[in-house]
């Protein structure tokens, strides 16, 4: 442990009269008392250090600037990501993670042709998909994107909480029944329909349409015409339609997002008005008619890169010390950054020491943003024995808010690592006199909104064998 040392600046004059033992004869002799204070005030060290009593301890302010940081980076099971609203679809290739490709299922309710009128001579034109953007990509998007919608074969179901996680093992992120990152139902392999574009994700007015097979269309229609049974129930409905999945089918090495409530399925239609005689074109739009059936399922390769040994869709860590002290976080795949503190315990307990004040600061190297982008907050999670994040950090002495690390810019031109910093006083303070627990740890992370929606991600480290990530602590030595 590297310390530096700063000795504490005291009233002398104060301390002097204090420390002496009490004494009628002074309180007659004012002239005394004057002389004396002068002689303990000349006494002090310049330097600030001061002895009590005639006893030569030192009370001496010390910051501790390495204290051991053990790091890993941390696969957590297959995380819920159904009913955020949002679709993800995209591929990423990186270095770093990995192969990454989302696909996103959904199925469409009937409300929109459950019981319909349609004029006398409709006639159908065309069946299309319709995308608006969501604003959010992650990854380089001059590049092309393509896409293909298949047809389910599969009922999509849900999965209970009880089913998903033993009682004891339930994460923070949980919330009622699921659908997992890792879940997939069947689907026709002969797609449905397919779209090539180059995304323009931040726009407020541009969509992505797929074109849909005609025949398919045209059945549709039929049965909506027809007023069948299959179109009208909704049960049978899910049965005839059970829902579609969007496929990712470059290797474009981004993923955007598109709005789940303003996805569509239009029916383009036409016939003639018959108060002008005019021809006349219209559309059936329907929707997807619940979001908890709506989930992003990802598929990961990791072969060849810094995590190969890490698998994707189990529990599990690779630590530091296997890929010279570099960790990695990302939202979606599951991956955080476990820390734990194996020596804190026993200097925070020490009987000389009182705490001050930690602070945990992550540097990340520029070299790691391009095309992937730092995430803009972190956030903590406490772990269990178990490795179950169980909470998250709150701010120290400030239950009611939860603590966010800001990304903080390179000021000098982007040359610099960029940092992040969170206030550990409270989490650190507590160890003084709580039971040893050598099993818990950290888990630093993307914010869990964005764990369950985003493929953010981030390297900390340059792979020099240095430790990116460290535990400073301001503390009282006496």
């Amino acid at each position: 442990m590297e310390k530096t040392k700063t000795k504490a600046r005291y009233n002398c004059k104060e301390l002097a009269v204090k420390s002496q033992p009490k004494q009628k004869s002074l309180t007659r002799t004012p002239g005394l008392v004057i002389f004396l204070i002068c002689i303990y005030f000349s006494s002090c060290n310049k330097d600030g250090q001061i002895s009590l009593n005639n006893n030569n301890d030192d009370l001496n302010v010390e910051s501790a600037d390495s204290t051991t940081v053990r790091t890993a980076t941390y696969q957590l099971d297959p995380l819920p990501s159904n009913g955020t609203g949002i679709i993800l679809v995209g591929r990423m290739d990186d270095a770093v993670t990995g192969n990454l490709g989302v696909s996103s299922y959904f199925r469409i309710g009937n409300a929109a042709i459950s019981s319909v009128s349609l004029p006398d001579d409709a006639i159908f034109d065309s069946l299309s998909l319709a995308l608006p953007y969501q604003g959010y990509y992650y990854g380089d998007t001059t590049l092309t994107q393509q896409i293909s919608l298949h047809r389910l074969t599969q009922e999509i179901k849900l999965i209970d909480q009880s089913s998903a996680w033993e009682e004891d093992e339930i994460p923070v992120f949980a919330s009622g029944s699921a659908l997992f990152t890792n879940n997939t139902f069947s689907y026709d392999t002969n797609p449905l329909g397919m779209v090539a574009f180059k995304p323009k994700p931040k726009s407020t007015t541009d969509t992505v349409f797929i074109r849909m097979d005609q025949s398919f269309g045209k059945e549709l229609w039929d049965k909506i015409n027809n007023a069948d049974g299959q179109v009208t129930n909704q049960e049978e409905f899910l049965n005839y339609i059970k829902g579609f999945v969007l496929v990712p089918t470059a290797k474009a090495s981004n993923v955007i997002a598109f709005h789940t409530d303003s996805l569509l399925m239009n029916i383009y239609y036409s016939y003639t008005r018959t108060t002008d005689g005019k021809g006349v074109q219209a559309k059936l739009q329907m929707k997807i008619d619940d979001n908890a059936y709506q989930f992003n399922n990802i598929q990961i390769d990791r072969s060849q890169r810094l995590l190969s040994s890490l698998k994707a869709n189990k529990k599990g860590e690779l630590p530091a010390s296997e890929t010279d002290q570099q960790v990695v976080l990302q939202g979606l795949s599951g991956l955080v950054s476990k820390i734990q503190f194996p020596y804190l315990y026993e200097f925070v307990n020490r009987n000389d020491v009182i705490i001050n004040k930690a602070e945990l600061i992550i540097e990340t190297p520029q070299s790691s943003y391009v095309p992937y982008s730092p995430p803009s907050t972190l956030n903590i999670m406490l772990a269990d024995q178990h490795g179950v994040p169980k909470s998250l950090l709150t701010s120290s002495y400030d239950a009611s808010t939860t603590q966010v690390a800001y990304l903080a810019n390179d000021l000098t031109g982007g040359t610099a690592n960029g940092k992040y910093t969170l206030n550990l006083t409270e989490y650190v303070s507590n160890y003084r006199g709580a039971d040893e627990d050598k099993e818990s740890a950290l888990y630093l992370s993307v914010p869990i909104s964005d764990l369950l929606t985003k493929t953010d991600r981030l390297l900390m480290g340059k792979g020099d064998g240095t430790s990116a990530i460290k535990l400073r602590i301001l503390y009282t030595k006496y």
